[in-house]
Order: C-alpha cells, then structure tokens, then sequence
C-alpha cells in the first residue's frame, strides 16, 4: 500500500490540462462532422461492451420460434401448448423435457394445457345460449376452448380485449372465461375472436421470452423496443456491465436495469433505495425546496445546476449542500473544504444513549442522502440543459448555412460529461455509506478522489450555465477534459480494489 507521500496530488497546475483553441480542440468529441458535412449532427454513442449485444426485440423470434417448434416435435404437442409449458420453465428445453418425462400429465394439467393436447367435444348446451351473454349462439358464432366451454363471438371478442388491453403482459397467463376452468387461453383463440388484438398478444408473448432468458434484458428507455443481449450468463451477471442502447441513447446496468451505478454495486444500490423509500418522508422534510443563506436568512430557491450559490440581497457565496462558506471550497485556502466527508464524532461519545445513537445514524443517513439528493437534482437539470442545447444546435443549422455545428458542439459535450459526472457523484455516495468504516485510509483516498471530482465538475457546472455569447469555448473545453479525467480516475480506482 502506497505512503502518505506517495499519495500526494498537484491539482492546482491546471496548465497540464490546457488545450489550445487552435490545437485541435474537438479532436476528443465524437467525429460525425466531415469535410463533406460539416454542420452533420454529431451521433452520440456510449462505448461498447464487449460481447453486449443490441437488437430489435423482433430479431429474437427467431430463436423463440426455434424452440417452440422443438418441443413441438419432440413432444408431438401442438406449437400453443408447447409455448404455454416453455413459459413455465423460464423457456429451457432441458428443463421442460425432464419435467413432462416425470409426469406428463400432471405437468400438463398444471400448466392448463392438458386438453389441448387431449382436446375433448364442446360440452353440451340444451338452449343454446351463451354463458355469458345468454344470447342464442348460431354455430358459425361460437368459440369453444378445447377445454369444451363455447362461448358467442361477441364475448369472446370482447373477452380477448379486455385481458390484453388491461392485464398487459400478464394476459399470457390468463384462462378460460368459464368460472373455475384452469385451461389456459392462447393465441389460437385470439387469432379466431380477436384478430386485431393478435399482434399486442404475440408481443406479450415475446416479452416473456426476453424476460424469462437468463442472458437477455430490455432496455428500460421509454417505449424502446430493443434488447441487450450477453454472451453468456457469466457476462450477464458480471459487477458494472453496462449496455447502451443505439436506438434510444439510453444506457443501463445489465444486471438490475437501473441505470448505470458504478462505483456502488447492484446489491448496495438497492439497500439504499430501499432505504430511500422507508425514510423518504423524514428526510423529504428536512431538504426543502428553498433554504435561508447563512449570512442574511434571506430564503433562496435553487434552479440551476450548479452548487455555488449567491445570495441576491446580500451577495454572500455559499456552498448550496453544506451551507459553508463557499471560498472555503477553493484551492486558494491551502486545501479544500471538506464538504463531501462524514465526521461520526459529530454525534458525541461512544457511551450514548440509544435515542442519541439512533439520532446519530439518521444524521449520517441525512449527509449522505443530502448530497446523493443534490447531484440527483444537478443531474436533472444537467439533461435539460443538454436538450436545450441539442434544440439551439437544430435552429443554428436551420437558420443558416455558414453555421458550424462546432459553435455550440463544445457546450453540448460539456452537458454530456456533466450528466455523467453527476450521476457518478450520486453514486459516490452510495458507495460511501456503505464502505467499510475500518478501512479508515482507504475512505480518505476515496474521499479524497471524490472531492476533487466534486471540485471540476462544480467548475465545469458554473462554466456551462452563463450565457453562450460570455462563454470562453477553450475554458469550457479544457475543463470538460479535466472532469472526464478525474471521473474515470475514481471508477478505476474503486474498480482496482482501492489501492492507490
């Protein structure tokens, strides 16, 4: 383990960082701009992992169809049946055919497919009417389950589309409309009553197929259709794998779905949402939307991003998270204010009363919620600055043909890295309430990293909130490169163990 010496940074040299405006400036931002085109809008795409795969959910019928007809063929059952028993192993073949060779029947009637394999007469009707509707059914206007229950087409019809419309992805598993009939309804019966609702129907059905598959997860992003595809399990279920989704830009953790958490781990990010939820109220309470400057009580609202604030009536800076002096969070102090760090002997001695330490725990949750909470919200407004930027680039090039997309391609690069930056933050924070209290070097360090993570992206942050036209392209670049280097400083450094 490296010394205290070794340990020691320069940050304060910022010129090994300086890019100059002539020195190929946008060499790090993506290169969709040609000779050719160059006011083409930039394509974003987050980097590749390896083996991760991307596909329209449609690509996977295929393989969905393949196994259908397999146990279709091996078992001599018909394909609607055959999809109804793959639901139920979680589509594994291997599964299936040691579960009907032990006992066929009872598998079958458990699943609400044993009359389909076994079909039976419709059952016998002395009026004729429906069950349902009680109208008289002509035989060209009535349905039956193989199961027997025959019901008017009407009723089917509107059968199909209440549980498909209503029930969602669950209409897979619903049954017969007959009360107490396990027998379960496929997409024959839809075919046959609904056909307009056919297609939402196999689309469930599909969906349960992604859902079901160990090595497949759909992309969270809203009304995507597409689908991260692993290798295999061992890739799927690895710490920190990360898909990005090229239809709708959205980027998510394979393993929980949530988006991209690192450096907190799956498990840890889950016990705090948790957390998050169960405390929510309390700590809800005590973080107001608007909070009095500390030097005048004057009550400030914060609607930007950035969390050096200044009191409009007295003009004092202040630090919006921790309410301290906001000079003290330079590097002209002689070190920095140590705004990201928990102090646990706020809370007094160890020999507390059970009141006093519980307070004392709800204190720790609160300065790390509070922070968790305040990058949350830079985060949000982070992603609307970067679509407003995106619209002025449209109008920029709708407005006229001498304009170059690189007039504000700098500020939307700036907004990217801040939206990354910031959910990075975040989840500094997760990782820090859960770390390990012993390993009291290894926190600093963190602490340590995140700090100064904190530091350029609360620069970068001021930097890309004033007006475009007061803007200095090279500081906004330069500090965009300064704060992409110091966020993959901090997930390596977690990545590698903590040993620095």
């Amino acid at each position: 383990m490296a010394s205290d010496d070794d340990y020691e940074y320069d940050y304060s040299d910022e010129e090994d960082y300086v890019l100059e405006e002539d020195d190929d400036a946008m060499e790090w931002t993506n290169k969709a701009a040609s000779a050719d085109n160059p006011n083409a809008a930039p394509t974003i795409s987050g980097p590749p992992k390896s083996g991760i795969r991307i596909l329209p959910a449609k690509d996977l019928l295929p393989e969905m169809q393949g196994r259908l007809k397999d146990v279709t063929d091996m078992l001599d059952i018909p394909s609607a049946a055959a999809a109804v028993l793959l639901r139920e192993y979680r589509w594994s073949k291997e599964r299936l055919m040691e579960g009907f060779c032990s006992n066929s029947e009872k598998l079958l009637k458990k699943c609400g497919v044993y009359h389909r394999c076994n079909p039976k007469p419709p059952l016998k009707n002395p009026g004729n009417n429906c069950p349902i509707c009680y109208e008289p059914m002509e035989d060209e206007q009535k349905l039956a389950m193989p199961c027997g229950h025959e019901f008017c087409m009407d009723c089917w019809h509107d059968f199909c589309a209440n549980i498909i419309q209503e029930e969602g992805p669950s209409c897979v598993l619903a049954t017969c409309p007959q009360a107490e009939c396990d027998e379960i309804l496929t997409e024959e019966e839809v075919q046959i009553a609904a056909p307009d609702h056919l297609a939402k129907f196999q689309s469930y059905q599909l969906r349960n197929f992604v859902e079901s598959n160990s090595m497949t997860r759909w992309c969270p992003g809203k009304g995507c259709e597409r689908v991260a595809c692993a290798p295999n399990a061992s890739a799927m279920e690895q710490e920190g794998n990360v898909a990005h989704c090229d239809g709708c830009s959205t980027s998510f953790c394979l393993i929980c779905g949530e988006e991209p958490h690192a450096p907190s781990g799956c498990k840890e990010l889950h016990r705090w949402l948790e957390k998050c939820r169960n405390e929510s109220e309390t700590a809800n309470w005590i973080l107001a939307n608007t909070k009095s400057c500390p030097k005048c009580v004057s009550r400030i609202e914060k609607n930007q991003g950035c969390n050096h604030m200044t009191c409009q009536r007295c003009k004092h800076e202040f630090c919006w998270i921790c309410m301290g002096d906001w000079h003290d969070h330079g590097a002209n102090t002689g070190g920095y204010y140590k705004c990201n760090k928990y102090d646990p002997n706020n809370g007094g001695p160890e020999d507390m009363s059970d009141a006093a330490r519980a307070k004392r725990e709800l204190d720790r949750y609160l300065h790390y919620y509070k922070r968790y909470h305040a990058h949350a919200e830079a985060q949000k407004f982070a992603k609307k600055q970067l679509k407003e930027t995106e619209a002025r680039m449209v109008l920029l090039q709708e407005s006229s043909e001498n304009a170059k997309w690189s007039d504000v391609e700098f500020l939307k690069t700036a907004n990217e890295q801040l939206v990354e930056c910031r959910r990075v933050l975040k989840y500094t924070y997760v990782f820090a309430y859960y770390m390990s209290t012993s390993a009291l070097m290894q926190k600093e360090r963190f602490e340590h990293h995140q700090e100064m993570l904190e530091r350029f992206t609360e620069n970068l942050s001021e930097l890309s909130e004033k007006p475009l036209d007061q803007m200095d392209r090279t500081d906004v670049v330069n500090q965009t490169r300064v704060v992409d280097r110091f966020m993959k400083n901090i997930l390596k450094y977690v990545e590698e163990g903590l040993d620095d």
